[in-house]
């Protein structure tokens, strides 16, 4: 394995335990299911300056979401030579779940008047 997958690898795991977001990966059809790499490694771009991760968005308010996300990404970061590399987070979608009004009204963003 090559320094860029192992990084690759190991920023999904530390992204799979922020609760929130998930990896931007393409739509498939369950006849691709045999395909036998990690197609969540398809939203990761690790340059010499740039570590981007493509992601949708399970959970609003995306401020504290990004944050933990940013968190835990960076401390991959910092344990590997792409330290001084520029974290870039793309939200590339949000999930229907993420809509439900009552769960972002309780999450602190009900001073919009969206649903009333």
């Amino acid at each position: 394995m090559s320094a860029t997958n192992d990084l690759t690898r190991a920023l999904l795991e530390a992204l799979r335990g922020v609760d929130g977001l998930r990896a931007a990966t393409p739509s498939t059809r369950a006849e691709a299911s045999w395909v036998p790499w990690d197609l969540d490694a398809m939203a990761v771009d690790v340059d010499d300056d740039v570590v981007q991760l493509r992601l949708v968005a399970l959970a609003l308010p995306l401020p504290p979401v990004l944050r933990r996300a940013e968190a835990a990404l960076r401390s991959v970061l910092d344990d590997s030579v792409w330290k001084n590399a520029r974290l870039r987070l793309v939200i590339t979608d949000i999930d229907a779940s993420a809509l439900n009004l009552r769960s972002v009204v309780a999450q602190g963003d009900g001073g919009h008047t969206i649903g009333s």
